[in-house]
């Protein structure tokens, strides 16, 4: 079995929490007693919580995302496969939402770094979502801006899911988005 790395122990305890309680609700103390870890062993990889939150957004939160849906680029019938991906939800945790657009809302407005790498993350996402459209017979401004709202409406989907704390508001919302785009 291969042995996580102390910045990986970081990273993972920093991610989970982040997604749990929230950035601000989670001290430097909480990362270190979740990974095990002592101080010094933070402080020798990252300058603060700061930069822990940027590497997770980058490392995990994006690296995540293009896990799903990189083979948007080169499957058959992509906004099929975008569908199946959407609608298959047993990996999905409506507890507690969607780790990117959580940070968003609650970072977005407070932090200049941040703010742009989120950024930079969600645009990768709606990325994703116009590959996903590359078969449609409209033009690339078009594709963009679907993407875009595509993008909005899953996530919503997402937080009337996490407000509900069932999956069942997702589910209809996500098929009705796929009767207006198909």
């Amino acid at each position: 079995m291969k042995k996580i790395s102390t910045r990986d122990k970081i990273l993972n305890s920093a991610h989970k929490l982040f997604y749990e309680r929230g950035y601000n609700a989670t001290s430097i103390d909480d990362i270190l007693k979740d990974a095990g870890l002592n101080k010094g062993s933070l402080y020798h990889l990252f300058k603060g919580k700061k930069e822990v939150l940027l590497a997770v957004i980058e490392e995990r939160i994006a690296y995540n995302l293009e896990q799903k849906y990189k083979d948007l680029a080169t499957v058959e019938n992509p906004l099929q496969y975008l569908k199946h991906k959407l609608l298959t939800t047993d990996s999905f945790d409506f507890k507690h939402g969607c780790a990117l657009n959580n940070l968003v809302q609650e970072m977005s407005p407070v932090d200049e770094d941040i703010a742009k790498a989120l950024l930079k993350v969600y645009n990768e996402l709606e990325h994703y979502y116009f590959l996903a459209l590359r078969e449609e017979s409209m033009s690339d401004e078009e594709k963009k801006a679907i993407a875009k709202m595509m993008v909005a409406t899953v996530e919503g989907a997402i937080m009337a899911a996490k407000a509900a704390q069932d999956k069942a508001p997702y589910i209809h919302i996500i098929r009705q988005l796929f009767k207006l785009t198909l």
